[in-house]
């Protein structure tokens, strides 16, 4: 197998900072390809309300009437960390509060343009560069992004969701879906789903194939260091213990069985936020490492794994800036 340098990242949910980071990356890091590993998009919507020529933004105070400066500077820091604007009418506005089928229109539409924009930044860098993105959605992914971001013609930019494609000597496994979550989100499985697709997708493969092949879903496998999050109660609230947050795994064990099973070269992840890092899945004495990149998005933050493979040999550094 040849030597593939590749940067891991995952979960920008929107962050115009973090995406613009993302776009100038592959500058500093000198890597063969990026993969992305899910969750392009954000999760809220704020409206920014023009009043003559000035603005409103009830998220953040209902009455107070702001500058045009003013809210442009509003409007950069909200879309830094990960939040959707979009300037509307006063009678929009009402609108989107009254109409639900309206809300959800502008939400998604909102949402699609944002992150075809920031994706089409980094596509022209890239190409100018000759690096590839590999990308997958995540949980928190609509269904519209998805479909805004399938339907285009990148030049850099390579889709792999539910497929698998050829890196260099390697090959891509994608599946960009979580396990069921508390929030029940927009993209999630049962475990016995979850399975069923990642063996459907395995078994397109040649058995000679899997010591090369890149695994990459959008959740962590269960039991390790990067798939643990703060343990909630019924109601969303998390259990603390002396004061600190207790930790529970809440990975996929779907995706430990299959990488117990097909025991690929490694497996890319997301979706954890607070449990990035590296661990290992040991199979018939082999470690098989295993990661999370991790995520900052809210504070504009660009994570990272670099990884460095070289044969079966693979090393790896985190970044972030």
């Amino acid at each position: 197998m040849s030597k593939l340098k590749l940067l891991l990242i995952s979960d920008l949910h929107g962050s115009e900072t973090a995406y613009r980071k993302l776009a100038n990356a592959i500058k500093y890091y000198k890597v063969d390809a990026v993969v992305f590993a899910g969750d392009l998009a954000g999760k809220v919507l704020v409206p920014v309300i023009k009043v003559g020529d000035s603005y409103r933004i009830p998220l953040i105070n209902e009455d107070k009437l702001l500058k045009p400066s003013e809210a442009e500077g509003k409007i950069k820091e909200l879309r830094g960390s990960g939040y959707h604007v979009r300037i509307v009418t006063e009678e929009e506005y009402e609108r989107m509060r009254n109409d639900k089928d309206y809300l959800n229109k502008v939400f998604n539409e909102t949402l699609t343009n944002d992150i075809v924009e920031y994706l089409n930044i980094i596509d022209e860098r890239y190409r100018q560069q000759g690096i590839k993105m590999y990308i997958i959605p995540g949980n928190d992914d609509p269904v519209d992004v998805i479909n805004g971001v399938n339907s285009r013609q990148w030049s850099s930019i390579i889709p792999f969701d539910e497929n698998t494609v050829n890196l260099n000597s390697h090959v891509l496994v994608g599946l960009g879906y979580s396990n069921i979550t508390p929030w029940r989100t927009h993209r999630e499985l049962s475990e016995e789903e979850m399975y069923e697709r990642l063996s459907k997708l395995m078994n397109k493969l040649d058995k000679g194939e899997y010591s090369r092949t890149i695994l990459v879903v959008h959740v962590p496998p269960y039991g390790t260091v990067i798939d643990q999050a703060p343990m909630l109660t019924s109601d969303f609230k998390v259990v603390r213990r002396g004061g600190e947050a207790v930790l529970t795994h809440v990975g996929s064990t779907s995706v430990k069985r299959i990488i117990e099973e097909y025991k690929p070269l490694m497996s890319l992840h997301g979706h954890i936020h607070e449990s990035g890092g590296v661990d290992a899945i040991k199979v018939d004495g082999v470690k098989i490492p295993v990661f999370n990149a991790g995520s900052e998005y809210q504070y504009g933050v660009l994570r990272g794994i670099i990884i460095s493979i070289d044969g079966s040999k693979v090393n790896y550094i985190p970044v972030r800036g």
